[in-house]
């Protein structure tokens, strides 16, 4: 069960955050990984999606979202005041980014392989953050639980890193989401 966490809307600028992220090109267009590439757990996703029939944006589906990640698209010190406000030290291997999720896009029901897989504690401390004002049609799922028109800086930390979560786009607008794990 995911922990409710708090709002953090009165000590980070989401909107602000978003606003220079509209005008940037991702960092990368996601699924970064393949079919076939050798990463620890990717055959478990990857052979979900395809028996569902799901194809990525790269093979002209609508599996795919926007990585905006820390010191190429946002400042770094973004991630300090979240760490610092949820009670993580930044002393270690730590993972952040926002992804966006375009109108008519998904990200199909996965937990989030790495190509450092082998370096991660399975006992990682994993959140996340609403960080837009609700709209229609973006919806977010972490294991039973489903997330809608949620406020801006509700916070909540998973029960595992490796918790399985989708999150759909049938909205008009972009969705976008802060992703912390440490």
């Amino acid at each position: 069960m995911l922990k409710f966490i708090g709002n953090c809307s009165n000590i980070i600028d989401w909107n602000n955050v978003i606003a220079n992220l509209a005008t940037q090109q991702p960092a990368y267009i996601g699924p970064r990984h393949k079919e076939n590439d050798n990463i620890p757990g990717l055959d478990e996703v990857s052979k979900l999606w395809r028996s569902a029939g799901y194809k990525t944006i790269h093979e002209g589906g609508n599996a795919g979202w926007d990585m905006f990640l820390p010191e190429i698209n946002f400042d770094r010190s973004i991630i300090k005041i979240f760490a610092n406000w949820v009670g993580i030290e930044l002393d270690g291997p730590y993972y952040c980014w926002i992804s966006r999720v375009n109108p008519g896009m998904m990200a199909p029901w996965h937990w989030d392989v790495t190509d450092d897989e082998a370096t991660l504690s399975t006992e990682a401390i994993r959140f996340h953050c609403h960080i837009m004002p609700p709209q229609p049609g973006h919806v977010f799922i972490v294991e039973d639980q489903c997330f809608y028109n949620q406020a801006v800086g509700d916070t909540f930390q998973w029960p595992s890193r490796k918790s399985w979560h989708t999150g759909s786009n049938s909205g008009m607008n972009p969705k976008y989401m802060f992703n912390f794990w440490r």
